[in-house]
């Protein structure tokens, strides 16, 4: 009987420059292999270099690549695109998963321009089991930015760069329904400081429930973030947890009046609208009794857009709580939230995948 060939997975991710989407894969990469996987990465951009130096015979300078005409851009990013598809079969059969990185969005000269030509990516044959958008604090790009040649005299601004961010994210989930309109295939959208094993985990643990794990932050200890960091600690074991601390706005109030509105505004958007939907359970740790509107407003969203809301709330608690979470699902303590997920959560998931604990 001949074995069946071996088939990995495709990702396409994205992530406007600068927000360290790279340095992040390869970091994965490096998980994978530790894991046994083996995995082959594609960077559109540079194998654009290689391609227009080979079969035009230019070399292109990456500071000014952006002046060249749309036309020659949609060229060689079709080229390399097509030398990718010509090998992909063969890639998938000899890797665990085959990631193609580009962008999806210039923003130069003061202009927004396409990084792809979507006819182009309609016509593509194989379907991404998964798509991704790497993102980071504008404040945090922008300093990466202007140390390079190429972006420092773009007069770039902070607003600038959470508009960006924002389009490379929409553009990707479109990319989404391009390819695989009827089909369920994943987008997530992963801050960079998220561990490595984020991706791995979404990727080849797909049984793992998704947390998105809510706290009060802005009237806390830093002690008190410290217990909330080793909760979710705990929580790897069983679960993917994305943690809005590996990404922050920056300080509201060392910024002035819009600056400031921006970053606030950009925090409940990044929150409300990338990470609620894309996971399994919105899970709100009141480490102490404090104000907290954005984890009162995340767990009314959780709730109505059909996520299960788990709140972890010391002492008693308003009926509103209960109006969004079950009663079986709000715990006083970390540890009963933790010894509810493991004896009880986690079994049936266990035998629905047929894994072995």
């Amino acid at each position: 009987m001949v074995a069946p060939k071996k088939r990995g997975k495709l990702i396409w991710a994205t992530g406007i420059p600068g927000c360290g989407g790279k340095r992040h894969l390869k970091e994965w990469q490096q998980y994978c292999e530790s894991q046994g996987k083996k995995v082959k990465i594609y960077h559109i951009g540079e194998l654009m270099f290689s391609w227009i130096l080979g079969n035009v015979g230019t070399e292109i300078r990456g500071e000014t690549v952006l002046n060249m005409p749309q036309a020659y851009l949609d060229l060689a990013r079709m080229a390399v695109l097509g030398e990718i598809h010509h090998s992909l079969d063969q890639d998938l059969e000899k890797n665990d998963a085959v990631l193609i990185r580009s962008h999806t969005v210039f923003y130069w000269r003061g202009c927004f321009s396409p990084a792809y030509n979507e006819r182009y990516l309609c016509g593509l044959e194989y379907t991404p089991n998964m798509f991704v958008t790497f993102i980071d604090a504008a404040v945090d790009i922008l300093k990466v930015l202007n140390k390079r040649d190429q972006w420092r005299d773009q007069d770039l601004s902070e607003k600038d760069l959470w508009l960006w961010q924002n389009i490379e994210v929409d553009n990707t989930r479109r990319y989404l329904h391009l390819f695989a309109p009827e089909k369920n295939r994943k987008f997530f959208v992963v801050p960079v400081r998220q561990p490595a094993e984020t991706l791995y985990c979404l990727l080849f643990e797909p049984w793992r429930p998704i947390i998105y794990a809510q706290m009060p932050i802005s009237h806390v200890e830093p002690h008190e973030l410290e217990k909330v960091n080793e909760f979710i600690r705990r929580l790897w074991k069983y679960c993917v947890v994305f943690d809005p601390l590996t990404i922050e706005t920056g300080t509201a109030d060392h910024a002035g009046g819009d600056e400031a509105r921006i970053r606030h505004c950009q925090t409940a958007h990044r929150d409300l609208e990338w990470f609620i939907p894309q996971c399994d359970i919105a899970l709100a740790y009141w480490v102490k009794v404090v104000c907290s509107p954005g984890v009162v407003d995340e767990t009314a969203e959780a709730s109505q857009r059909g996520k299960e809301a788990w709140v972890i709330f010391p002492g008693d608690y308003s009926p509103f709580i209960q109006y969004r979470a079950k009663p079986h699902r709000i715990f006083s303590t970390s540890e009963e939230a933790l010894e509810f997920l493991e004896k009880d959560y986690m079994l049936p998931i266990y035998e629905k995948w047929g894994i072995k604990k």
